[in-house]
């Protein structure tokens, strides 16, 4: 019997099944929403609030169906964002609020580094039970960037306090002071100082047959020249914020082959990719595991994690914090692991690498209609790129704002040139929905 019907009586399974009832009714009855005029004044005053306007007019209403979302002011929208690739079973799934309800009955809201209820080493055995081999240490945290400044901070110490991180140009790695000075955007960090070197080799070029040699070879004078100050390489083995960008193995193995040979450790930051390149890890897709001695996870998981080997555990005082995460955020996250792992989403055949090969295949199509509009298609599974027109930012932005107000959410990456990025709802979206999005990007292009 569940632990909480057991607590609490036949009273508690009786009002979770009422308040599901509820909401799968919600979810098909027309209910009226909001004015739009209600909806303009609510997204005014979270503008005043945080001092800029969101990106889209979205003000959800709490209500949700699978890939659609329905808007405060009564419009539904296919939502191909899922707050930057958070919601891959969509809105209003009704597994995922019932885990949710189940937890938030629990005693307490937030677990950390003195509270422990049994939600957070269940997490934590999840992660490990299918993490790459060698991998059998977890730290669990708030955001992605979270789980990066605490793996900065355990490969520092690791190499005797040494700073300096190898980084790749494009690269996206946290909002915080540490991760935006590794990040290469510059105006991410405007006004802000410089506090440790961070070296960077070029990312993988389709284009350019001597990429992988190029990278090599500024890996041997990086390591050459300031290798005894170098803490890391810091690695997405996809591109998130640069544009869904992929690489074959073939381009990191001798990169990561150095740093074994110079002592250096090598860092994949998965807080994008996280169940999303048609395995749980994209070091599992690739087959790097064996050079791999820390990852960091994210977004899906509804919180963050650090994994790493046990030979570089760190000492008592350098990882903590108050907030671990939320009791619920915990239970679904996961959840979300048991469902993916469970129901055919990963490997050649899985439901994430149907999507991409059906993804492609409507974008090979558009871009034969409108053959100077739609270019440079790139990703893996449920993260697919594309590029319109020239790729400038403001042309991608305008062709976003027409897709929403046609009712399709999509987002950008990259900065010059930018692209579009289709995060896919991967676990509740129909191939129908999938042809209906197409044909409103076909409309707006």
């Amino acid at each position: 019997m569940d632990r909480l019907t057991s607590a609490f009586g036949p009273d508690f399974e009786r009002g979770l099944r009422i308040m599901l009832d509820a909401v799968a009714r919600a979810q098909k009855d027309d209910f009226p929403g909001a004015s739009t005029t209600d909806m303009a004044a609510e997204l005014g005053k979270l503008a005043g609030l945080r001092g800029r306007p969101p990106f889209f007019d979205y003000l959800g209403s709490g209500l949700g169906r699978g890939a659609r979302v329905r808007l405060a002011d009564g419009r539904w929208i296919l939502d191909f964002t899922l707050g930057i690739g958070v919601h891959i079973f969509g809105h209003g799934n009704l597994d995922l609020i019932e885990t949710a309800i189940r937890a938030a009955a629990s005693d307490i809201v937030m677990q950390g580094n003195l509270v422990f209820n049994h939600e957070y080493p269940a997490m934590m055995e999840a992660l490990l039970a299918h993490a790459p081999a060698g991998i059998d240490r977890c730290w669990l945290a708030l955001s992605g960037a979270d789980a990066n400044e605490n793996a900065l901070k355990l490969l520092r110490q690791r190499r005797g306090g040494r700073p300096g991180v190898i980084a790749f140009h494009g690269c996206f790695h946290g909002r915080t002071s540490a991760m935006a000075e590794i990040t290469d955007r510059p105006d991410y960090r405007v006004g802000q100082p410089s506090t440790f070197p961070v070296h960077y080799l070029p990312f993988y070029d389709r284009d350019d047959p001597s990429s992988a040699a190029k990278a090599a070879d500024a890996l041997r004078k990086i390591i050459a020249r300031d290798g005894d100050r170098i803490a890391a390489l810091l690695v997405e083995l996809v591109q998130g914020e640069a544009g869904f960008r992929t690489a074959p193995r073939d381009f990191f193995v001798p990169l990561f082959e150095q740093c074994r040979a110079a002592g250096i450790p090598v860092w994949v930051d998965e807080v994008q990719t996280f169940g999303r390149v048609t395995e749980l890890f994209a070091t599992t897709w690739l087959g790097v595991e064996q050079y791999v001695d820390v990852i960091t996870v994210g977004k899906m998981l509804q919180g963050s994690a650090l994994l790493y080997r046990h030979e570089l555990s760190p000492d008592p005082g350098l990882i903590s914090g108050t907030f671990s995460g939320a009791t619920v955020a915990m239970a679904v996250g996961r959840r979300i692991i048991e469902k993916l792992t469970a129901e055919n989403f990963f490997g050649p055949d899985g439901r994430e690498k149907q999507l991409e090969n059906l993804t492609r295949k409507h974008l090979a199509q558009l871009s034969q209609r409108h053959p100077t509009k739609i270019s440079h298609i790139d990703g893996i599974g449920a993260m697919v790129s594309f590029r319109v027109g020239d790729g400038s930012l403001n042309q991608t932005r305008e062709f976003i704002q027409r897709a929403f107000a046609n009712g399709l959410a999509l987002y950008y990456g990259g900065h010059d040139p930018a692209c579009v990025r289709l995060f896919l709802p991967a676990g509740v979206l129909t191939d129908a929905e999938l042809y209906e999005a197409f044909e409103i990007m076909d409309r707006c292009v």
